[in-house]
């Protein structure tokens, strides 16, 4: 079983625990708390350190969740979820004197290059009400990538999602019950969001990402079920079997593999590797 797979074990484990002894309460403190998520940042520096990847330069540290690289945009500073900082780069402090902060008189610790030269890989999940929130979170996703991709047009930058097939159901939940509603997240809405934004070359627009990865689980089985490929989604009737989009684009087997190419292809990936 890939590590992925492991984490997801425990992220569902972890859930519906929190739902037995706390109910809503206990569930939303679970998934405000960031354990969950966590995991699935682990997951991703799990396979950028498997590929050589320098795991001192990896922030926060695997298994860690703080400190975080906050990086200033066009548009705001923000801590990103996985860095990877590059060795052989100065860092070059200097005061923002762009965009909307620059009569904020703030300081960037880490300037231009160093900036620009850093893998940042942000990492959300949507567990419950995917159909309300679809829009707000394709919003926010286009603003992420913007506010980093107009002060540094080079940087690289991915993006790992994590949506559930059911959702837990909220009556079930209210009596510290676990069970999932019937009703499956539009995925063919989300895969074709994902891919929109998907494969960012230098000359595609700012709100585009060099590599995304969707995960795509069903926690309602025993074991979660993080599908691969479009054809696992047919067959399990997740997606329509005239959907066209290749779902394996999204997939996170090969995620750290594509994106430190990216990286290769832009920078020196030895800044970036365990000597």
């Amino acid at each position: 079983m890939a590590f992925i797979d492991n984490q997801l074990v425990t992220f569902k484990n972890m859930i519906e625990e929190s739902i037995k002894t706390g109910g809503v309460k206990g569930k939303e403190s679970m998934i405000r708390s960031s354990q969950l998520i966590n995991l699935i940042h682990d997951a991703v520096k799990y396979e950028l350190i498997q590929l050589g990847v320098a795991r001192n330069q990896i922030f926060p540290r695997f298994g860690d969740k703080k400190p975080e690289i906050k990086l200033a945009g066009f548009l705001k500073q923000k801590d990103q979820d996985v860095c990877v900082v590059p060795s052989n780069v100065r860092k070059q402090p200097l005061i923002i004197d762009w965009g909307p902060m620059a009569f904020q008189r703030k300081r960037d610790p880490y300037g231009y290059e160093y900036s620009n030269n850093t893998l940042v890989i942000n990492v959300r999940s949507q567990m419950s009400s995917l159909a309300k929130n679809s829009d707000t979170l394709f919003e926010r996703t286009f603003a992420e990538a913007h506010n980093l991709h107009m002060r540094y047009s080079h940087m690289v930058l991915g993006e790992v999602y994590l949506i559930p097939i059911h959702e837990y159901d909220d009556e079930a939940v209210k009596k510290n019950q676990v069970a999932f509603k019937k009703h499956q997240t539009d995925v063919e809405k989300y895969i074709s969001f994902f891919n929109s934004i998907n494969g960012r070359n230098l000359d595609d627009p700012a709100y585009m990402y060099e590599r995304c990865t969707l995960l795509v689980v069903d926690f309602s089985k025993p074991q979660p079920r993080l599908f691969r490929s479009s054809d696992e989604l047919k067959r399990a009737g997740v997606i329509s079997s005239s959907f066209e989009i290749e779902y394996a684009t999204l997939g996170f087997d090969n995620f750290a593999r594509d994106i430190l190419n990216i990286y290769d292809s832009r920078y020196d990936i030895n800044n970036l590797m365990e000597k």
